[in-house]
């Protein structure tokens, strides 16, 4: 039940830590289990000053379908994963160290980790893990550990987006674009733009796009064109709608939804996977408060041409993606009518609502629209997310869902939300993806509309998942990568 730390001068460095993993065959264990020893043996070893510890997996996983739901397909990478995450210094960190120390800062805890696992393991088997473990563990670290434990002023929009750009400059297949031009988001992305009008009064805190493109280094092998949309919002006051007593702590991870989908086309273009193209489109911004803040009441009309009612400058989002998601949309209906018939999906990644939190605890959520589910889009992400130790929970979007957001009036055509906390609200983390749906123009790419103009989309919501839920005294919670794994895994 605990870690124990045995002097032995029968190993290497003369201390044996062991790490139980527990019970690996009951009702509700899965592969996290690995994870979780793995990591916690790994960190008392640092503690007791191993530099060059070697893991052993000593118990190899229950058989294939012995645990109802659970999946150990990727023991190997998740224990490394786990080990990873016990060693690694944050950027954060290292800035501080280097800051303070100089020349005799440390900036790694470990130098090596050695691997050992049972014989019916292959090499070739290894290697494979271990190259996907590298490209995993990159995008984990460079996009999303990094950026996420950054403070609102360290990690303002334009930051995250230099961050961004030096992880993926070298990076073969990946291309980077930017947008600052005030006036191009002001008319591309008047959704974003507006919500984030009070944070124009200083340029450091001014909104940004970020593009990303990685393209198969063999197009002949690729069987789906994959955009994804991430909500970065680096710091959430809430705006006019402002947050009061502690419920603005923690809102500099509003971003974690863009870093996660930036680590996971770093991962892919790592690996360099053929059978996928990507889109990826980030939306950064500091919801500020201010003389010219976004108001409740206002109508802003998104850049599909939809009329939208602002009820709680809080919910912002939705509206942050939104425009990405239209933008995505047209590009998916321009490349069909060229005469491209590459499967496309359209995913969505945010820490959008604290519902998702109250419904399932410290998991992620997906919720998808009628040709995802048919496509089996949302469950292709639960099953990777088991495998990987980030197991997500598939929503299903009701009709409640639509009607909620449906305009009442001739005023507008959308209601962006309610004027209570999405924990308060029936639905709360379901009903934002028919808002996104209606106000981009994907209702017009449903299933009604037939094969050849429905479009599958899946909102991501990983407000519980991207934190692990345990706070350290009065400090915030540890960053867990996700859903950088689970998207690697599903694709």
């Amino acid at each position: 039940n605990s870690v124990a730390l045995i002097p032995s001068a029968s190993v290497g460095g003369g201390r044996l830590v062991l790490s139980p993993t527990g019970t690996l065959n009951d009702d509700t264990d899965d592969v996290r289990k690995y994870q979780e020893a793995v990591k916690a043996g790994v960190a008392r070893a640092i503690e007791a000053g191993a530099k060059r510890p070697a893991v052993l997996l000593a118990q190899s996983p229950p058989a294939v379908g012995e645990v109802p739901d659970a999946d150990f397909s990727r023991w190997i990478e998740v224990a490394l994963l786990g080990a990873l995450d016990a060693s690694y210094v944050t950027l954060v960190v290292r800035e501080h160290r280097q800051a303070t120390q100089g020349a005799e800062a440390v900036l790694e805890k470990l130098s090596s980790i050695d691997l050992v696992v049972p014989g019916s393991v292959s090499a070739a088997d290894l290697d494979k893990a271990a190259k996907r473990v590298k490209a995993i563990e990159s995008g984990r670290r460079l996009a999303v550990v990094d950026m996420g434990y950054g403070d609102p002023e360290r990690m303002t929009p334009y930051s995250c987006a230099e961050i961004i750009e030096a992880a993926v400059k070298a990076i073969p297949g990946i291309e980077y674009q930017e947008i600052k031009d005030l006036d191009v988001l002001r008319k591309e992305y008047p959704l974003l733009y507006n919500s984030a009008r009070a944070s124009l009064a200083e340029k450091k805190t001014w909104p940004c796009v970020v593009k990303l493109e990685y393209r198969s280094p063999e197009p002949a092998k690729v069987n789906e064109h994959l955009y994804v949309v991430g909500k970065g919002v680096t710091y959430d006051t809430g705006g006019i709608t402002l947050k009061i007593g502690s419920a603005m702590r923690g809102m500099s991870r509003d971003k974690l939804g863009a870093c996660g989908l930036a680590g996971f086309v770093l991962a892919t273009g790592l690996i360099q996977e053929p059978g996928v193209n990507i889109s990826c489109i980030l939306a950064f911004e500091r919801n500020s408060i201010g003389p010219n803040t976004l108001l409740p009441d206002e109508v802003v009309v998104s850049r599909a041409g939809v009329r939208v009612l602002i009820n709680d400058t809080d919910a912002e989002g939705r509206l942050v993606m939104t425009d990405p998601v239209a933008e995505c949309r047209e590009r998916i209906l321009a490349a069909r009518a060229a005469g491209d018939k590459t499967r496309s999906v359209i995913y969505t990644a945010a820490t959008l609502t604290g519902h998702v939190i109250r419904a399932y605890g410290w998991y992620g959520a997906t919720v998808a629209n009628g040709p995802a589910r048919k496509g089996k889009y949302d469950q292709r992400l639960a099953v990777s997310g088991l495998a990987y130790g980030d197991p997500f929970e598939n929503s299903i979007m009701r009709r409640e869902d639509h009607s909620f957001v449906a305009s009442k009036t001739d005023r507008e055509d959308v209601y962006q939300c309610n004027g209570q906390p999405s924990t308060m609200t029936d639905r709360g983390h379901q009903y934002p993806a028919a808002f996104i749906i209606k106000a981009s123009g994907l209702d017009k790419n449903s299933t009604k509309s037939g094969a050849d103009a429905a479009i599958p989309f899946v909102h991501v919501d990983i407000a519980g998942s991207a934190e692990d839920g345990v706070e350290p005294g009065l400090g915030l919670c540890a960053i867990t990568g996700s859903p950088v794994a689970t998207f690697a895994g599903a694709f």
